[in-house]
Formats: C-alpha cells, sequence, structure tokens
C-alpha cells in the first residue's frame, strides 16, 4: 500500500497555513516514499541529520574554500534530513515523545558547534575580538527565535489536537514520572525529557514572558485560540524557524560572507521577532 503523504503536515487541512519552510522541502515526499517500506527509522534518521551537521561544523574550521562549499552542503543535508524525519514518523504512524526529544537536543548540539565554527573561522579571518561577543550573541539569539516559532507554533497545533507530542511547557510533571511507572514512558524518554529542560528552559520561561507581558498589553485574556490561531502571524514568525536560519547560513556560506550572517542573525533577526510581536498586539487590539 503507498503512503499516505498528506498525514506529513502536523496540520489538518483547513488549518494549516503557509510556512516560508516549504520553499525548500520540495524533495520531502521522494525521500519519505523511498523510505517509507526500507527498514529505517524516522530517529535513525534524525541522528544521521545530527551526522551531517557536526560535519558541517568541522568544516568550517577548514580553511579553504572547499571547505565553504563542503560545509553548506552537508548543513543543507542536515536541514532536509531534519524534516523528513518528522514527515516519516507521521506517514508511519511513529511519532513519539522521545523522537520529540531526539529531534530538539539534535538541533541544539549542531546550532551550538556549527555557530562556534562559524565564529572561530571569521575570527581567524578578521583577528578582530569583537566578533567572538558577536557570535556569541547571535548564537542565543538564534536559539530564542526559533524557540519564539516553536513556542506559537506548537500553542496553535495543541489548539487543534494536532501535534501531540509536543507541549509548550515541556517541564517534566508528575503525570511523566507517572507514566514511566505505568510504562506509558520510557526511562530513557524522561532522561531525554529532563536534558531538553536543561538546555532549552531558558529559553522557554524567555518567551513565555514576552507572551505574558504581550497578552497584557493586548488584553487577550485567556483566549487561545483566538490569539494565536491567526495564519498570518504564523505565516509572519516562520522565517524565524531554525531551518530557514540554517538555510539562510548556507547561502551566506556560498558567498564567504559568514560575518554578515551573524550581524543579520544578531540585529535583523531581534528587529523583526519584535517587530512582529508588536504588530501582532497592535492587531489584536483593533
Amino acid at each position: 500500500m503507498p503512503p499516505d503523504l498528506d498525514k506529513m503536515n502536523k496540520l489538518p487541512s483547513g488549518a494549516r497555513f503557509f510556512d516560508v519552510n516549504d520553499l525548500w522541502y520540495f524533495a520531502n515526499r521522494w525521500a519519505v516514499r523511498f523510505l517509507y517500506s526500507r527498514p529505517i527509522t524516522a530517529n535513525q534518521v534524525t541522528l544521521l541529520s545530527m551526522v551531517f551537521g557536526v560535519v558541517a561544523a568541522g568544516l568550517y574550521l577548514n580553511p579553504s574554500g572547499a571547505g565553504l562549499w563542503g560545509a553548506a552542503f552537508f548543513l543543507y543535508g542536515k536541514i532536509f534530513l531534519d524534516n523528513v524525519d518528522g514527515n516519516l514518523a507521521r506517514v508511519r504512524g511513529e511519532v513519539s515523545r522521545i523522537g520529540r526529544f531526539l529531534d530538539s537536543l539534535t538541533d541544539f548540539i549542531v546550532t551550538v558547534l556549527v555557530y562556534l565554527a562559524v565564529t572561530w573561522r571569521v575570527y581567524q579571518q578578521t583577528g578582530d575580538p569583537f566578533v567572538l561577543g558577536l557570535g556569541g550573541f547571535a548564537l542565543i539569539s538564534g536559539l530564542l527565535q526559533c524557540s519564539y516559532f516553536v513556542f506559537y507554533l506548537v500553542s496553535y497545533t495543541t489548539s487543534y489536537g494536532a501535534y501531540s507530542k509536543n507541549r509548550v511547557d515541556e517541564r517534566v510533571r508528575p503525570a511523566d514520572r507517572e507514566a514511566v511507572e505505568s510504562g506509558a514512558l520510557s526511562r530513557v524518554g524522561l532522561c531525554l525529557q529532563h536534558l531538553h529542560g536543561a538546555l532549552y528552559g531558558w529559553q522557554d520561561r524567555a518567551i513565555e514572558a514576552l507572551d505574558r507581558v504581550s497578552r497584557k498589553w493586548a488584553g487577550a485574556g485567556s483566549e487561545q485560540r483566538k490569539w494565536v490561531g491567526e495564519k498570518w502571524f504564523l505565516t509572519s514568525i516562520s522565517p524565524l524557524c531554525l531551518c530557514t536560519n540554517n538555510m539562510i547560513l548556507v547561502v551566506f556560506t556560498l558567498f564567504d560572507s559568514l560575518q554578515a550572517f551573524l550581524c543579520l542573525v544578531a540585529v535583523g533577526g531581534n528587529a523583526y521577532l519584535l517587530a512582529v510581536q508588536a504588530l501582532k498586539v497592535a492587531h489584536y487590539r483593533r
């Protein structure tokens, strides 16, 4: 039986919105169709995406031009596989909490390694210590921008009862420990959840605080579906997704403009985030 590729989507058809990332996911259907009947799990694809990302980080440390081209190739491979894993899991019905946390932890590891490697390469080229601070700030900014997008995406999908393996608040609850005791959640899954909280918790708290203040200014109260359900807003914030961030880095890598990329994330990305959030508040008030 051929795979039902409509299940690749995280949302029912009436709730979908235009996501900028769809522009470079055009080949996903071919990959899912190819992998569907083969003995390769979605989690194995996730781990392969991490290998591609780590190789890309290593190639950024190669001072030659060939290093840049190789880094761009492997980083795009990471982007591609990082989306195929979720598509494959949804089509097969393999979606799990372990896969959810494994994917996030892979993203964190690769993002940190790539940003450190890019920053070091630019520092070696310029000798300017300012670049070290710029790279660190760009890394923090990129992580926050990604968490911002994920916060509203998961809030939106949850309001439709979709994307059930993700929660807006991933802190370990008594119910999670009870799930381990009952066998509904493995101890590996609980350990990954603890690790996720340690790595992403500060970002999640920061975005929650921004959302809380924004709701207050907008007078949104507890109207969850209306607050998170504006499709124009979700489309507007989709460029802040980690995949878009990495895709922009691929382009800047090919043009050997890595310092410009760090500036774009540190300045342009943060300015864009605040502008869209301010527009959301103003739109809601009207």
